[in-house]
């Protein structure tokens, strides 16, 4: 009786709560329109509940987006991952804040689309632009790379559909190994029999789907045995093995791609990063920021640096601060001051 009225209670709730992101076969996964849930996975860290909220377009903002801009209007759009999404209430994410705060000669009104999503990638920066952000007319792109880019794009390259010239063209959901693994903030982690059993069980029962939600946390890195699994930040290791330079280089290799497109489209592209907190206390390398000031000024588009940047914001504040307590992504702390260093910087490019 009880596990019959569990099963019934949790289809109830699986009617209620609705994923926020769904499979694509071009984008990989996309937000689902038209969503809004309290996102309550920070609440041990000591962070409030907040609500998050996908618009019509299925961009993770509050109001909608008109496909022309209205006359006077400066639209940036933002591309990135859960970053730009923003681990955080809407407005101290960073697109709201540089929408707020910049101002641009000449214009009465600065739109900032939030193109971000989770564990996207420049392989899915490149085709978000292409097949979607393209078509609102953005005056300026910015793209904020992730230390996790390169461990992505590692990933998608197993289902990466290209052209006759090697331009992606679709990146539908499939990777092989995401059918033994699952991805945590720390890279894949393999699952056990038991762990294979109750997705089994999972499929078929929604109160076991439930009881899995509930329980289930990231538990750091892979420590499985005898799977070639590429670790999450080995672009940030002090040493790099041949397959993760392999792996660097595709990345800016797309990179590259993404700021070809949007010139030839004749829209104005800028570049910068997203620091984690290793590397703002000096244990991980800062060889990925070379990597992309490189491809930059192969490009000649600018790129803003964040770590001087951050460093000199900070003080003498302890940089975990600004990060949320046993996770990887910045408090609104974080995302106030990443804000406030990307409205400069683009302020000093003399916006226009």
């Amino acid at each position: 009786m009880f596990l019959i009225a569990a099963e019934v209670g949790a289809r109830s709730f699986y009617r209620d709560v609705k994923p926020f992101l769904m499979t694509d076969e071009v984008l990989n996964h996309v937000w689902i329109p038209n969503q809004t849930r309290v996102v309550r996975d920070f609440e041990k860290a000591g962070i409030p509940p907040f609500t998050r909220k996908v618009n019509a377009q299925g961009f993770i903002m509050e109001r909608e987006v008109s496909a022309r801009k209205t006359e006077g209007t400066y639209r940036l759009a933002y591309l990135g991952d859960s970053f730009t999404e923003g681990t955080c209430p809407e407005g101290d994410s960073v697109p709201a804040i540089v929408e707020r705060s910049l101002r641009v000669p000449g214009y009465n009104n600065v739109e900032v689309i939030n193109g971000g999503t989770a564990s996207y990638a420049p392989t899915l920066y490149y085709l978000l632009l292409k097949t979607k952000l393209l078509a609102y007319q953005p005056d300026l792109v910015v793209v904020n790379v992730d230390m996790t880019d390169v461990f992505d794009d590692s990933l998608y390259g197993a289902t990466l559909k290209t052209d006759e010239r090697g331009e992606p063209v679709a990146c539908p959901p499939g990777h092989p190994l995401l059918k033994t693994h699952r991805r945590t903030e720390r890279g894949l982690e393999e699952f056990s029999t038991t762990q294979r059993f109750l997705l089994w069980l999972a499929a078929r029962s929604d109160a076991v789907k439930l009881v899995l939600q509930v329980v289930s946390r990231p538990r750091g890195e892979y420590k499985g045995q005898g799977v070639q699994v590429p670790p999450a930040f080995a672009w940030c290791g002090a040493t790099r093995s041949a397959e993760t330079q392999h792996d660097v280089q595709r990345s800016m290799d797309m990179l590259s791609r993404l700021i070809q497109f949007a010139k030839e489209h004749h829209t104005r592209i800028v570049i910068t990063a997203v620091p984690h907190l290793e590397q703002l206390q000096g244990t991980w390398s800062l060889q990925p920021m070379n990597d992309i000031a490189a491809v930059c000024a192969q490009e000649n588009v600018p790129f803003l640096n964040p770590v001087e940047a951050f460093k000199q914001k900070l003080g003498s504040t302890p940089p975990q601060e600004i990060y949320i307590p046993g996770d990887m992504h910045f408090n609104s702390k974080g995302y106030r001051m990443w804000g406030e260093i990307q409205v400069e910087f683009l302020n000093s490019l003399g916006m226009r």
